[in-house]
């Protein structure tokens, strides 16, 4: 055996040794995670987003230049895969030259022209990648040292290998090898001039051993760096969360966990989550695309995703020998870590109030490229703030005690529940459950003076179209939307349970919903409950209607709309074209669109329970997409959701631009369009 061949395969299982050992003990990490997490169906789907957003890197264009950029140097990581392979075994051959083609001539010399190609543009995408670090600077991306070491160790990559082509060609410049490789090669043949016929055998073995140290090292670097991302990335695709609605992930055997010696509602610790979301924390990037539409970070809250991770990672790296040997020991702070960078000696407290700025609205997690999931997360922290700890922002708790004793978040009467329908032809269930439809109004359809008024047009647009529905009335209680979101399990498990067995009562098969949170709610998250319904929002309800000739908006409105897009019905369940379609049969409606729309709609703040607490922190988010709104210019803004309305009103009303636009729901925009019934 070669003493070339000896030092690869020293240095290769040296190498893998311990990276396969690193790995290891990251993976260990994982099975100490105490939450269960199926995430094993699907198999046909998880495949079909590897090939999507894994190898064809889809959701890195949402960027075109960035993504572009970044897709560049992986698709050519994945070519030059295969280049490595064929130096590690050019070690075991007579002219320190082997291709992992070698069956193949013609596939041979493709790919030698191939990688001369793929390593040119990869050298100059790293070049790119450090001008955008240094000289462009976007806001949302981390500058590391480390990121930037990472840069060169692939430039360096590159630059080794074409130097060592060159030097090889010149050093076995006789054999049939030499000859093929400068018939395909495109640097060797350039560099190759620059060695003499002594000189060259040794810069090749400088070049070639410099290119295999490198490369083994950067194999050992991964695990410890914020590139972990290169491993971890296509576990983190395949894994996502195929859900439909994103629904969150209901705690099961909630009165069983409290009976307990030590029970474990949420998380207070890394241990705590599931592999899955320690998974994700071993793979963000640290590229701030979850910052792009964040109402929290762009309104300067405490709370940013991105720093949420990075501070997770860190806080993870710290512990992991702790975790691995299962330590009983009290860890330092998770929310501590959280408040990293916020006030000195307040660190603990500010880090548990970041968690209450999240609106839930699902943008980080629609702009991340490598599908890392946030909501869920936060939810399982603020679970324990508020069932362990009883540790949440205080105007909450009157929304709770109301909840819990109303079965509303006003704290209203139950027996005021049906009052805004007295007077029109609307039936309860208990008056007639023979109908086709129930109609669940929802808190705010009942309670808000500004809800009834929508209510009160879907009436008429009901009854219009003669659809066979019914209400709850004084039976009806809130679905738990917002309970659930702030961390209240215990609370959201019985609202739901109670609205459940209601449904059963009366054999409810089809449920209409004038609110996306009540829609998510019950379509998305009450079937955990063993609640299986077919719901419909009353934008997808109302155009079906159109379409159907149910319904003909005739009344010429002349007026320009911009339609606000609700998180809950855009991003969670991708009802983006039926709102807008029913608006565009309204005559005379003009509808111009916000910069940020559909997918990259922007909160109005109210998500998440959010609009039961006070911003005490930053710039109002309904001001921010006011401001949205203003740039359009419009008479109308149409939403098709109770919290965006009451949020986007109270907004103009703040910049005194309430008389100028005027705030109203899909539905009463198209009930003034119809003709009265004669």
């Amino acid at each position: 055996m070669s003493l070339p061949s000896i030092v690869m395969i020293v240095l290769v299982v040296l190498a893998l040794g311990i990276a396969a050992w690193s790995l290891w003990i990251k993976f260990k990490v994982m099975l100490k995670a105490k939450k269960k997490d199926e995430r094993f169906k699907n198999l046909g789907a998880r495949i079909w987003g590897l090939i999507k957003i894994f190898l064809c890197q889809f959701k890195m264009f949402k960027e075109p230049w960035a993504g572009l950029m970044h897709a560049l140097i992986f698709w050519g990581f994945l070519i030059l895969l295969l280049r490595s392979i064929s130096l590690i075994g050019a070690a075991f051959t007579e002219h320190m030259h082997w291709t992992i083609f070698f069956f193949s001539e013609p596939l041979a010399g493709w790919y030698t022209l191939l990688k001369d190609v793929t390593e040119l543009v990869v050298a100059a995408m790293i070049l790119v990648a450090y001008f955008r670090r240094w000289v462009l600077r976007p806001w949302r991306i981390t500058q590391s040292r480390d990121a930037e070491f990472i840069l060169l160790l692939i430039l360096l990559l590159m630059v080794t290998d074409f130097f060592m082509d060159g030097a090889w060609l010149v050093a076995y410049g006789g054999t049939a090898e030499a000859a093929f490789e400068a018939e395909w090669a495109i640097m060797g043949p350039a560099l190759a001039g620059l060695y003499s016929a002594d000189s060259a055998p040794v810069f090749f073995h400088i070049f070639y051993w410099a290119h295999i140290v490198i490369l083994l090292f950067f194999l050992n670097y991964l695990p410890h760096s914020k590139h972990f991302h290169v491993i971890t990335a296509v576990f983190n695709v395949f894994f996502r969360n195929l859900d439909k609605g994103y629904p969150i992930k209901i705690m099961k055997d909630i009165e069983a966990e409290f009976e307990k010696e030590d029970p474990l509602i949420g998380a207070s610790r890394l241990e705590h989550f599931s592999w899955k979301q320690i998974l994700d924390i071993y793979t963000c990037t640290e590229c701030g695309r979850c910052l792009v539409n964040c109402p929290a970070r762009l309104t300067e809250k405490w709370l940013e995703p991105k720093k949420l991770t990075e501070d997770m990672k860190h806080h993870l790296y710290k512990r992991i020998p702790s975790i691995v040997k299962g330590s009983e020991e009290e860890p330092p702070s998770l929310f501590a870590a959280i408040g990293q960078g916020l006030e000195e000696g307040k660190e603990e407290e500010q880090g548990k109030e970041a968690l209450w700025h999240c609106c839930t609205c699902r943008s980080c997690e629609e702009n991340c490229p490598l599908t890392i999931e946030y909501v869920d997360r936060i939810v399982d922290m603020r679970r324990n703030l508020m069932m362990m700890e009883s540790n949440f922002p205080q105007e909450l708790t009157l929304t709770m005690k109301n909840l819990e004793n109303k079965r509303n978040p006003w704290g209203l009467g139950t027996a005021e529940r049906a009052d805004w329908c007295e007077g029109l032809e609307v039936k309860t269930l208990k008056e007639d459950a023979d109908v086709e439809y129930l109609w669940f109004v929802g808190c705010a359809g009942a309670f808000d003076d500004r809800g009834q008024k929508v209510s009160k047009a879907m009436v008429k647009l009901l009854n219009q179209a003669g659809v066979s529905y019914g209400i709850l009335g004084n039976e009806e209680g809130c679905t738990g939307d917002s309970a659930l979101r702030l961390g209240n399990e215990y609370l959201f498990q019985m609202l739901a349970q109670q609205n459940i067995e209601t449904f059963e009562k009366y054999k409810v098969k089809k449920i209409i919903t004038t609110c996306p949170h009540c829609y998510q709610t019950i379509k998305n998250e009450y079937p955990q409950l063993g609640g299986n319904y077919e719901v419909i929002h009353h934008t997808e309800l109302i155009v079906d209607l159109i379409r159907q000739g149910k319904l003909k908006p005739q009344n010429s409105l002349g007026k320009k709309v911009t339609f606000h897009d609700s998180c809950y019905l855009g991003r969670y369940n991708d009802i983006y074209d039926q709102p807008r379609e029913a608006l565009k049969n309204v005559p005379g409606l003009r509808l111009a669109e916000m910069e940020r729309n559909r997918q990259n709609g922007f909160c109005c703040g109210g998500g998440g329970g959010r609009v039961w607490m006070e911003e005490k922190v930053g710039t109002r988010i309904n001001h921010m997409r006011v401001e949205h709104v203003k740039e359009v210019n419009p008479d109308l803004v149409a939403v098709a959701c109770p919290f965006c309305l009451m949020m986007i009103k109270d907004g103009l009303a703040d910049k005194d631009l309430d008389e100028k636009i005027k705030v109203l729901d899909v539905a009463e925009i198209v009930a003034n369009s119809l003709p009265d019934k004669a």
